[in-house]
């Protein structure tokens, strides 16, 4: 669930000071043949993987990927929750760029959102709760003074979590599948990457026509050979609820719930 990257970059945007990094910081991508399915539009997975590009670029360049700890050993981020909203899914070899910035710091958590784009067109937005983790004891702890007034305050919000409850599970599953946990889904941490959730979640439905809107709540890690169980319920106005669990113990890993437009 972790988000560190490393691309070619084209930064602009609100400057952190005098020669550092921006604090709005946007990024280039072109769409590859790869990464779009039969109807030659990308994902909503290729869309969460360039938003985590993005997020981990600039957390490299601006010296703010991962710190070290007082009594030793390494934090790095881990994402808590992500809300993504999509107006339009781009095509193949189609040029977007992701602009992303850190949107406000509490202590314990940090708030980043992206805006999506293609020229003038906004194609999605989204917000990001994310946590810095002791790597060793897989436990949050608290941001460093590194971390200190990085936030663009003045920029406008691309998204907000105010009016969106946190995801519940599914009062009944209509729709599941399983999955085991390959060494190609986990990240350089040794966890599952987040967006595998969202293709776990996805892939239990029918089909991923009509994705509107899909907010995610990470609730654990899931390892190599774990077993993981993906259920989808209905919810009212065109809303599903689902539920990632491990098998072997029941342990909920996340809640979504996606919307769907008609």
């Amino acid at each position: 669930m972790t988000d560190p990257s490393a691309s070619a970059p084209l930064a602009a945007g609100v400057a952190s000071g005098a020669g550092g990094p921006p604090l709005v910081w946007t990024e280039p991508f072109t769409i590859r043949a790869y990464e779009v399915g039969p109807d030659e539009t990308a994902s909503v997975l290729t869309l969460c993987d360039l938003l985590q590009e993005a997020a981990g670029e600039h957390a490299r360049v601006s010296g703010r990927e991962g710190f070290p700890l007082p009594g030793g050993g390494w934090s790095t981020w881990v994402m808590s929750r992500l809300r993504l909203q999509v107006r339009r899914r781009p095509r193949m070899r189609e040029r977007v760029e992701v602009a992303t910035w850190p949107a406000a710091l509490d202590g314990l958590r940090a708030t980043r959102d992206f805006r999506v784009t293609a020229g003038d067109e906004t194609l999605a937005v989204a917000t990001s709760l994310w946590f810095l983790i002791d790597v060793g004891r897989r436990r949050p702890v608290r941001l460093p003074a590194a971390m200190d007034g990085f936030a663009a305050t003045d920029t406008p919000r691309a998204l907000t979590l105010d009016d969106a409850p946190e995801p519940l599970a599914p009062d009944a599953a209509e729709h599941d599948a399983a999955f085991r946990v390959r060494r190609s889904d986990l990240d350089r941490v040794g966890h599952a990457n987040n967006v595998r959730f969202v293709e776990w979640a996805l892939e239990a439905l029918p089909g991923d026509a009509g994705l509107a809107e899909i907010d995610v709540l990470y609730r654990a890690e899931a390892v190599a050979g774990d077993h993981v169980r993906s259920e989808a319920g209905p919810l009212a106005g065109g809303a599903r609820r689902h539920r990632l669990s491990r098998e072997a113990d029941g342990r909920i890993l996340a809640l979504a719930r996606t919307v769907w437009s008609p």
